[in-house]
């Protein structure tokens, strides 16, 4: 079943036997089972993504006419009426919004899972290394280093740091250190081909959807933060399609330069009237870096500058992967990067605006494995102002729920700050966007458009 916890009470988005009957097409005298019931809200996602390739399906007679999924998919949006009035557009109108995205987010658009079980290249990377000399303990090294290849890419690349750290700085052994630096990088460049030049950049249609509703939610309220631990460029490149003004902390036109007070500052079109209106816009916090990121000391204060990107060809050319140094790579240490420039700055940020008045924390497609954003989230429940919504794609019986978000589910159930969404279903970012997240003033708005749209159509056909 598809949960949430609102206000300490446990809630369900169930579908009866009655509401599925055509589903299954089944008449009054057979009725619909318990089985297939539970099987439809298991494989709900599937249904309303057309995708019918289970076993589940194949053992059963379905009906799949557009007139049947379309009811399922109206039913869907009257049983979540009450998360769209009574939470998100309460909570979207906070004076202070921020969001929280993560690898989940991209997932549509191609990004992977990084801890995904099915073996990659970086495991036979690590598989196949040999040494290109004799070495001393040559075959414990390879022994280790081939064992890698079983670990998450976070474990096995910090033990590769490790490693190449000792033979430079206490071993001083060239040959060995001179090949592990090598496979560090090749580790990377595999790394940033698997995991983040998958994304593919015209697939952006959700982020389109979600920028559009962030940005529309009036004029009393302040812009948007958004912190994200993706290092794709696909906020970027949506919110120009959509001519909204993104501040990502960098300044300057050719030559752009990292200086997070910018972060501060605001704009607005000046009306020969006297009135004023602030631009549609958002902050976005970069915390673990971003593709277009370059370490250049010509670029005070941080030393930090960024680039521009062809999309199209981002990740044409295997042999020319860029391998950004600026950003944070999936290591079990990331704590301590972070305490470095320019991490630690955009942390700060990311604490101070949480501790604003009337703040609101949306949390997507972050599994809350990182201890320094945990750290963070913890801090700013300190703020009795502050409300934390989130949307987890485990369910509260996964075993591989991270004791973390173990410790908030049964917060949530004495704190009503915390409202949390569980399941494929409410915490899949295409649904949150169509059917969790609402624009704000929806029902009128849709109204007025359908009423347009029959009003023009009556139109054409009375001149025809």
């Amino acid at each position: 079943m598809h949960e949430y916890i609102f206000n300490q009470i446990n809630h369900f988005i169930t579908f009866d036997k009655n509401e599925i009957q055509k589903f299954f097409m089944k008449d009054k005298k057979e009725q619909v089972t318990d089985i297939d019931t539970v099987g439809f809200h298991e494989n709900l996602v599937n249904i309303l993504q057309g995708n019918f390739n289970s076993e589940f399906f194949s053992e059963r007679s379905i009906n799949k006419e557009e007139q049947v999924i379309d009811n399922i998919k109206e039913l869907l949006k009257k049983k979540t009426q009450t998360i769209r009035n009574d939470i998100l557009n309460k909570y979207l109108q906070s004076e202070n919004l921020h969001v929280l995205m993560s690898n989940g987010c991209s997932m549509y658009a191609g990004s992977k899972a990084i801890n995904a079980e099915d073996k990659q290249e970086h495991n036979m990377l690590l598989e196949s290394f040999k040494f290109t000399e004799n070495v001393s303990n040559q075959a414990e090294l390879e022994a280790a280093i081939h064992g890698l290849a079983n670990k998450r890419p976070e474990q096995a690349l910090d033990s590769l740091y490790e490693m190449y750290s000792y033979y430079v700085n206490v071993i001083h052994n060239t040959p060995i250190h001179s090949d592990l630096e090598l496979l560090v990088e090749n580790f990377k460049r595999l790394f940033m081909k698997n995991f983040v030049l998958t994304v593919n950049y015209n697939i952006n249609h959700l982020h389109k959807t979600f920028l559009k509703k962030l940005v529309s939610r009036g004029s009393k309220v302040k812009k948007a933060n958004i912190f994200t631990l993706n290092y794709d460029l696909l906020i970027e490149k949506t919110a120009e399609e959509l001519g909204i003004h993104v501040n990502n902390g960098f300044v300057g036109f050719h030559y752009r330069s990292f200086n997070p007070s910018s972060f501060h500052l605001d704009t607005h079109l000046q009306y020969s009237d006297g009135g004023k209106t602030f631009t549609k816009g958002i902050n976005l916090f970069k915390l673990h870096g971003s593709l277009s990121w370059i370490f250049d000391n010509n670029k005070p204060p941080y030393g930090i500058s960024e680039k521009q990107f062809n999309f199209e060809k981002l990740a044409e050319d295997e042999d020319e992967i860029n391998i950004p140094d600026c950003i944070i790579y999936p290591v079990q240490s990331k704590k301590t990067y972070s305490l470095d420039l320019p991490y630690s700055e955009m942390f700060r940020q990311f604490i101070e605006f949480c501790h604003k008045p009337n703040s609101t924390l949306l949390v997507m497609g972050y599994s809350f494995l990182d201890e320094h954003v945990n750290d963070i989230i913890t801090n700013a429940l300190s703020n009795p102002d502050f409300n934390l919504i989130i949307f987890s794609y485990q369910t509260k019986l996964d075993m591989r729920l991270s004791p973390f978000l173990k410790g908030l589910i049964e917060r949530s159930l004495e704190d009503s700050r915390i409202t949390i969404f569980f399941g494929d279903l409410l915490s899949d970012f295409q649904y949150i966007t169509s059917y969790l997240v609402p624009y704000p003033n929806v029902n009128n708005t849709e109204e007025i458009i359908h009423e347009t749209i029959k009003r023009l159509k009556s139109e054409i056909v009375s001149h025809v």
